[in-house]
């Protein structure tokens, strides 16, 4: 039977786009902790040093395919993005929430393989 679309397709392709742009918001989300670690002080700066710093090891790990350590390092995230949203003021609180959300689904494993 010939159809105009692809179902199966299309949702694959719906699937890698959202991902793309979950990434997306991951990476502005380090860029932007990265700078203000240099534009901060006090908790603020340590909270988005912790961010930066969790988000890149979990990467890490998960580039070498060490499950369980990056959904610890998912953990960390998760509680350093969230002292970070409490510290931030206005707009500059999105960002974290991409970091959380990343944080949830390493500690949870949903993504990634293992």
């Amino acid at each position: 039977m010939c159809r105009l679309v692809d179902t199966q397709r299309m949702e694959q392709i719906v699937e890698l786009f959202i991902g793309i742009l979950i990434a997306a918001g991951v990476f502005a989300a380090t860029f932007f902790a990265a700078a203000q670690v240099f534009r901060q002080t006090g908790a603020l700066r340590w909270a988005q040093l912790g961010s930066a710093l969790a988000t890149l090891v979990a990467m890490g790990l998960l580039s070498f395919g060490f499950w369980g350590a990056s959904q610890v390092a998912g953990a960390a995230l998760f509680a350093a993005a969230i002292v970070a949203l409490a510290l931030e003021h206005r707009w500059n609180r999105v960002l974290p929430v991409f970091h959380m959300c990343f944080g949830v689904a390493l500690a949870l494993g949903l993504p990634f393989g293992g």
